[in-house]
Formats: structure tokens, sequence, C-alpha cells
């Protein structure tokens, strides 16, 4: 090791393993290298690993990690994230499994040598066993089904905390697959697909015995249920008007099946012989966007009180992500299917296309409106919000195109009381790639307070401030739907977005913000200081908030933000109700993708350039 920092009584030490070949080191400050290179603190001999493939610097008590490419940390894909003392973490990528302990136990962490012995924790059982070596681990889970292995984590010796996800090691470890119903189903149909073959007559059915598909582990995450599956676990949907008639849909809905048959174009053939290329979840059976297997995707989760204004959020990022994506970076921003994304664009339309602010006015998003739909979650029938796809992909990059996954909820799904298995509306937040937290200081009275002359009618109606708690509130279910220990913390970027700048400005002072964009790159520092600039003022007059969101994240950038860049004016609607909405003249949208800017150079570095050069 090059770089070997010495222990002041008990103090904290990041605590570092490379799994493989049980190489330990220990770090207390600086800069720590983990890569290929030859000047590297860590070095990973491996033609799959850059040279640099992370950098470790301590800032304050916190340890900040910062990849070159995206691996995953904590059984997630990421490129950075932020360690505190008594944390874990593990990450898997690069053909390497590596494991961060920060702990003030180093001195025993180093005792350990280059053990690279494993423990395997049965998730369902609670049970541990154990220690094995590399060899015999794999002798081990050669016990297991494929089934049985989701439930298995892999424990290296000195952690306590996380591990590794037995789907995530099985390559790098080289574990070989077992071969049971839900395999022998993937190698049929791959053995199918390859050899030619007539689409006239039915075609022998291979035997499979029917299995359930596993909620929690899987490539792929349903957009609408937010459960787990491997693509062979994706149902086709029957094309044949005979087909009519779901046993778990209902009687309007075309059967879904596991095809069998297929034609020589590789398309899945229904009962009655007609080809289908539409394909459904397994669990909630609802239709999956076009391509959905071919793309990545990520889910993005505005929370936000009721009356927050997220859907006039939503309305307006998407009109400004598609100029901007475009024209800074030459990203096409389009919608993933039209049909399905269609409320949106009408939402989107009449708010930039009105006249009048009787027209631009949007409805509140309600609980069983029609952004929501009826379908089965675990056994029973549950309201789910639609989901707004949109692909993203550059002519030149055509490897890294991606989607994006958004939702109108209505702000009641985030309460305490809102959270049953009968309503589960808001959990994409714990499978998210970015949490927007939109807070309106309009709903908090101590903001209230210091808007002197503020002439915005919104200030006039005072409204129960419970935005503290729905972020409370938020932590307490992703951290369930985790099965996180309450002290720790995701590395999920957290954007906390402060709302309505246009009636707050001043209290940030004279000096304008800085650009999100400059020449062509997202600019991080200049995104720092903003979020230090908002930070500062939150603490100072809603500390709880600040307190909450970091609570949740390691990962938190704070964010003055106005959708309509203009107060909205009184009027009364066609019934003579009183309303108030925006005046379509008057939009002038002010910062409102520097939050998903944010996100996206850190989830996507390779389509979203970035620099954090002054």
């Amino acid at each position: 090791m090059k770089q070997q920092a010495k222990m002041n009584g008990n103090q904290n030490s990041l605590c570092i393993l490379n799994c493989i070949t049980g190489e330990r080191a220990r770090f207390d400050g600086g800069t720590f290298v983990i890569g290929a290179g030859e000047q590297s603190d860590m070095q990973l001999n491996s033609p799959h690993c850059p040279k640099v493939l992370c950098k470790v610097v301590k800032s304050g008590d916190a340890m900040e990690f910062q990849f070159s490419r995206p691996v995953h940390i904590n059984g997630t894909e990421a490129t950075f994230f932020r360690s505190m003392p008594g944390e874990e973490h593990t990450v898997a990528g690069a053909g390497f499994l590596l494991a961060f302990k920060y702990s003030s136990q180093a001195n025993t962490w180093m005792d350990l040598g280059n053990d690279n012995s494993w423990y395997i924790f049965n998730c369902e059982q609670q049970d541990w066993s154990g220690p094995f070596g590399p060899e015999f681990l794999k002798t081990s889970l050669g016990q297991f089904s494929s089934n049985a292995r989701k439930r298995l984590v892999l424990i290296p010796n000195g952690m306590e905390q996380m591990g590794f996800y037995v789907d995530d090691a099985m390559e790098i470890l080289n574990i070989p697959p077992p071969m049971n119903p839900p395999a022998e189903k993937a190698a049929w149909f791959d053995r199918y697909n390859s050899s030619p073959h007539e689409n006239s007559g039915p075609a022998p059915e291979p035997e499979i015995a029917d299995a359930e598909v596993n909620v929690e582990y899987g490539e792929f995450t349903c957009p609408i249920c937010w459960f787990k599956f491997d693509r062979g676990d994706a149902m086709n949907v029957a094309v044949h008007n005979s087909l009519r008639g779901d046993p778990l849909l209902g009687d309007e809905a075309m059967q879904r099946f596991h095809a069998t048959r297929f034609n020589d174009r590789g398309q899945a053939l229904d009962a009655m012989g007609l080809s289908t290329s539409d394909l459904a979840c397994p669990h909630c059976r609802r239709k999956l966007p076009p391509g959905f297997l071919d793309l990545p995707h990520h889910i993005f989760s505005i929370v936000g009180a009721p009356s927050s204004g997220k859907s006039y959020y939503l309305s307006v990022l998407i009109k400004i992500l598609q100029n901007t994506l475009f024209q800074n970076f030459g990203i096409t921003f389009r919608d993933s299917d039209p049909s399905e994304n269609v409320i949106l664009t009408q939402m989107k339309t009449q708010l930039f296309s009105s006249s009048s602010p009787e027209d631009a006015f949007l409805a509140k998003t309600d609980l069983e409106g029609a952004l929501y739909e009826s379908l089965p979650r675990q056994g029973r029938k549950v309201r789910l919000p639609k989901p707004f796809i949109f692909k993203l992909s550059h002519p030149a990059k055509s490897d890294n195109g991606f989607s994006m996954v958004f939702y109108d909820n209505a702000g009641e799904h985030f309460e305490p009381t809102r959270n049953s298995a009968d309503s589960p509306g808001a959990q994409h937040i714990a499978v998210a790639s970015g949490i927007f937290f939109l807070f309106d200081p309009l709903h908090n009275t101590e903001f209230r307070a210091m808007m002197k002359g503020v002439t915005d009618p919104q200030i006039k109606t005072h409204r129960t401030d419970q935005q503290d708690v729905i972020l409370a509130e938020t932590e307490v279910r992703i951290k369930s739907l985790l099965g996180l220990d309450s002290r720790q913390r995701v590395s999920t970027p957290l954007a906390v977005m402060v709302g309505k700048y246009d009636t707050w400005a001043s209290l940030l002072g004279d000096t304008p913000l800085l650009p999100a964009i400059q020449d062509g790159c997202v600019r991080l520092d200049h995104i720092k200081a903003n979020s230090t600039r908002v930070r500062d003022l939150m603490v100072r007059i809603c500390p709880s908030i600040v307190a909450n969101a970091e609570a949740i994240s390691s990962n938190v950038s704070y964010f003055a933000v106005s959708p309509l860049g203009c107060s909205p004016v009184e009027f009364l609607d066609r019934d003579g109700t009183p309303r108030i909405g925006p005046d379509p003249k008057q939009l002038n949208p002010r910062h409102v993708e520097a939050p998903t800017l944010w996100v996206l150079a850190q989830t996507t570095p390779d389509m979203i350039p970035s620099t954090s050069a002054t």
C-alpha cells in the first residue's frame, strides 16, 4: 500500500476490502485512489477496470466516493455516494467486489490480513452460515435454486451490515447458475429463437413448472407496481379478440400469457396464432412501454404536500427538458409511448398554449382520478399512479440511451395515514434513481412572515404546514421498504426544491444564482454553490426540512426553483367558483431543470457531461 495513515486513539478510519483477493487497507484523510493504474493506492488487476475506478476524499466527517463509471452501490447503480462513521457499503462493478466500513476498529480490520472468506445470510430465515472460502462458497451456493438464491446475501468477513446479492456477485465470483425451471424456460426461449421454424401450427410447449416470480429480485423494475422480474418472466399480451378476458385484470382486458410459440421473426404468437409485440409485467400484468426491455430505466420520484404545485412543476419540467437537453447536449427527449403520456401532454399544452388563466388552470391531482388505475398487487386490487415515461438518446451515443419515469402523485399519498397495503401509490420512492422534494414556502409560517410586501394571492390562504412530517414519512417508507436500519441513509440523490422562487428571491440577496449549464456541461460547482446558499437560508428559517432531508440521504442538494416564474392570479371559473391559476402570458420558468440535471449527471455520466471546474 502506498498510502497508510496512522490511527490516533479511537478515531474513525475507512476500512477497505478487495473481496476477490482479500487485500485490506485503511484510509484516514487526503485522497485515496482505487483502480488499475500503477499509482493507485489499491490496485485492481483487471482488463475491465479503468486506471482510476474510484477516488475517495475525506470531507469533514464524511467520506465521499466518486466512481468513473456506473457501479452497483449497495445493490443500486450509481456513480457517487457519501459514507458517515458507522456505515458500511458494498460496490460491485468493473470485475470486482469491494467492501467499505467506516469504523473506529481499523486495527481489528487490518488484523484479518488477506482473509477473503464469506458468510451467507438467509434473509427469510434470518440465519448466518460460514465462514466459507471462495471455492467452498460456490459449492454451498450450488445447493440452492435460483429462487432460493434470491433470499441470500453474501457477507465478506469483517462486515456486519452490508453484503452482496448473489445475482450481483455470480459472474465476478464465477458461481455457476442453477438450471431450475425459470432458467430452463429462458434457455428454451433462446434455443427456439436462434433456430429457424415455421409459424403455422402449434409448437410443442416446453415442460416448465409454474413458479411464482419473486418480487424483490430481477433485472428489471416494473414502472407501475415497482416489483422486480427477469427478462424470461415478462408476459405477452394476446391480440386475437377471442382471447379477451384476463383472470386478474377482468373481462375487458386482453389475456396475458407466457409465450411458447414464435414466428420466424422471433415474435411471440398468442393461442390463436397472431403475433404480438406487447409485453406485460408478470406481477401487476399492466402493459409495459414499447422497448421496455431494451433500455435501462430511471425512476424520478417527485414528493410534496397537497397543493404544493407538483403538477405544474412536472408539466413545466417536461417542456423545459425537451428544449434544454437538445440545445445543450444534442440529446433527444421524447415520449416512450405517446398514448400513455397523453394526460401529461394535455397538461403541458393546456399550461403553455392557453390564452387565459381559466384555460391554463390545472386541477388538483385526485387520489382516484384519471392519473390512477386499479391493478392487482400482492393479491389485491389497488390504485397505482400511471407512469409517464420518456426516452433519452444521443445520435453519437446510441448505446447509452435510457428512459426516465415520472409520476404525478396526489400529495395525500405521501401523508403518514396513506401508506397502507391497499394504497401503495407512493412506494416508487424506494426504487427511485432520484428523489425530488418540492417544498412550498407559502405553506410555511416562518417563510410567510419574512415575505414583506409579497402580493401573491396564495399568501392569503393559510394551510396547515406538514411538509417536515411528509419528509419524515418519506424516510420511514424508504428505510422500511429497503429493510434499512433507522441509522442508515441511502445514497440516492435527494433534491430539495424550494419552490415559488419568484416570491422569495430577495431573501437570498442581490447576487443571482449561478447557471447550472455552461459551455455544454453541467456545472456541478455552480450547483453546489447555489445549494449552499439555499441550505443556509433553510437552516435559518426551516431547519426541520434540512434535518429530515439529510437523515434520508447522504447525497442532498438544495435548489431554488420557480416553475411559473410569476405569481398566479385570482379568477372565477365557469361555475363561478373562485380559483387561483397562472397567467400564461406571464410564464417565465426559472431554474426548473437544474435538479434533474444534477441527478442525471450522477446517474448517467456517459450521457450528461459535467464538470466541477471553476
